[in-house]
């Protein structure tokens, strides 16, 4: 199986936590106008960090 590199498993997660701050903030000002989103604000937090585990463990480990 192939496994990403560090610098690909970086681009990964930091693309990961910029959706997730975005979202996050778009749900809670979808709550500040009285509507409402499917998923609870913490959400996309919460599954976010198990995908970067996922992520961080098909990253091959560097050489020392």
């Amino acid at each position: 199986m192939k496994k990403f590199n560090g610098m690909e498993s970086n681009l990964i997660i930091d693309a990961l936590q910029f959706y997730v701050a975005q979202v996050e903030k778009d749900i809670l000002e979808l709550e500040k106008e009285g509507k409402t989103s499917i998923f609870a604000p913490g959400f996309y937090t919460m599954i976010s960090k198990d995908l970067k585990d996922k992520v961080k463990s098909m990253t091959k480990k560097a050489k020392i």
